[in-house]
This record gives C-alpha cells, structure tokens and sequence, in this order.
C-alpha cells in the first residue's frame, strides 16, 4: 500500500512542476513551491493514523489539483489589464535588468552553479599563421628545405613522452646476458663442483670430501637435490662397483674372480677408485648443471 500513495504523490509533484515551467516560472520558485508541497503532504500524511491510497487522494484533493497549485503560486496580475500594455523596459523589473533567461550568461550566470574549471586553451584560435607559413613554405622548398622545414615543425609540435631507450643490439648487448648468467651462478656450488672434479682427476680424497660436504652444506640446493648429490649418485656408483664384482665372480663379464683369498681383495682394490672417480664426476656434473639454475 505504501507503494501505491508513494506513487501517487510522486505522480502529483511531478505534474506540478511540469506546469510550473511551461509556466515560465523561476527556478527558485519552482523548487519552493514543490518542497512545501512535499513537506505539506507528508504533515498531513503523519496526522493519519492508517496511511491508504485514499487518504492520499483526499490529501491532495484538499491541496487542490495541480494547475490550482500552480496558478496561487503564479504571480497575480491586475484585472482587466494585460501585460502587453506595459513597455518593454517596464518589465524588465526595478533595477533596469532583463530577465535571467534572456541576459548574457557571462553577466547574470547560473544560478546555482558556482566556480568551475577554466581551460583557456579550449577557447584559443586555430593554427597561427606561422604554422601555416611553415606548411606552404615546406610545400614549395624541394629537397634537403623540405626535410628541414618538416624537422622544426615536429620539434615545435608537443610529442608524447620518451620511452624508455631500447638497448642496442650488438655485441655489447649480447655480452651483457652472458655475465648476467655468470653472475647468477652459484659460486658455493660451483666451487663444490669443482672440488669433485679435481678430487676425481688427481685422486684426493680430501678434495672429493670436501666437495660433498659444501654440496650438504649448501642453502641453495634443496634438500631433494643435495640427497641426489651426496647419496644417490655415490649409491649408484658404489652399486654399479658392486654388481661388476658379483658378474666376476659369477662369470658373467670380465676376468673371472674366486670367492674369497687374496683374488677377491685385487679385485676390489681395483675397482673402488674407478667407482668413487665415477660418483665423483657424476655428482659434479649435477652440481653444474644446478649452479646454472640457482
């Protein structure tokens, strides 16, 4: 039910200002005349203790339709006489000044629209003359006059902002990248690396040992590749060592080798050094090849 005598009374206010503008009413008249209708009807609305549609069409039925409404808030003119009997510039009001809808908006302005945003540039004239004068003169000069006249032209005209240099394709700039990716390499790997290699080409234990343990000491590496570097790959070595062994001894491959005795000493005394070489040199090319992506 609200809806509706909301409806209705937005129904009503609109009416009535429509009229008060054909009207030709001013804008402030206008606007007090529909908020004191507004605050008039929701007075009246308030007294009732049920609020209806029907009390809402007895509420503005007592104000009066809307063309009554507008013509009390009207201005009252003299009976009998019209406004054309008076001149001109008696109806310009007491100070001399025309109506508001007929004056110059740089004079009177707006009511209600205060300050604003001024952009001279909007307002300023077309290409100057010597643009112009520089445009037919590039027109006519032939040649190196030409590419000259159209140079200061683009350097007077406002460009957009400079980007950002692009660097220079060339040796120089292939060199960069690369000592970009030397830079990045990890240097406590590669030095571990390093240390395997040499351990394994001279046979120093000390170096092999030390080279494993910067690889298990190292925080670049994660714990999955420092376990590869330091366990499995010296695993698979010594098992690759193991089961060369066992086809010796069964007779699968190589010299042939008893059990046991002194045979199977040789045999292993032989063949551990080759094996730690092995896991020494795999374990250092995976150590490369991480300090790379590090």
């Amino acid at each position: 039910m609200g809806i509706e005598s909301d409806q209705l009374v937005y129904d009503y206010l609109s009416r009535v200002g429509d009229l008060a503008q054909q009207r030709q009413l001013p804008a402030s008249d206008r606007r007090k005349l529909v908020s004191g209708l507004r605050n008039e009807i929701d007075r009246r609305r308030a007294t009732h203790g049920e609020e209806s549609p029907a009390a809402v069409r007895d509420i503005l039925g007592d104000l009066g339709t809307p063309d009554e409404v507008v013509e009390r808030a009207g201005p009252r003119e003299a009976p009998g006489v019209s406004s054309a009997a008076f001149p001109a510039q008696d109806r310009q009001g007491p100070d001399g000044a025309g109506d508001w809808w007929n004056t110059d908006t740089d004079e009177a302005g707006l009511l209600g629209f205060v300050g604003g945003i001024e952009r001279p540039d909007l307002f300023a004239p077309p290409a100057p003359a010597e643009e112009k004068a520089e445009a037919e003169a590039e027109e006519a000069a032939p040649g190196k006059a030409r590419r000259l006249a159209r140079i200061l032209r683009l350097r007077k005209a406002p460009g957009p902002a400079p980007a950002a240099e692009e660097p220079v394709a060339g040796p120089e700039a292939e060199a960069a990248p690369r000592g970009a990716r030397v830079r990045l390499a990890n240097p406590f790997v590669l030095l571990a690396a390093l240390l395997l290699l040499g351990g394994a080409v001279f046979g120093s234990l000390i170096a092999l040992a030390a080279g494993w343990l910067l690889a298990y000491a190292s925080r670049r590496l994660t714990p999955g590749e420092i376990r590869t570097a330091v366990l499995v790959i010296p695993g698979l070595a010594a098992a690759s060592g193991i089961a060369w062994i066992w086809g010796r001894v069964e007779g699968r491959w190589g010299e042939a080798v008893a059990p046991g005795g002194e045979a199977m000493g040789a045999a292993i005394s032989e063949t551990w050094p080759w094996t730690l070489r092995g896991a020494a040199i795999a374990s250092s090319l995976f150590l490369l090849w991480r300090s790379r992506k590090t």
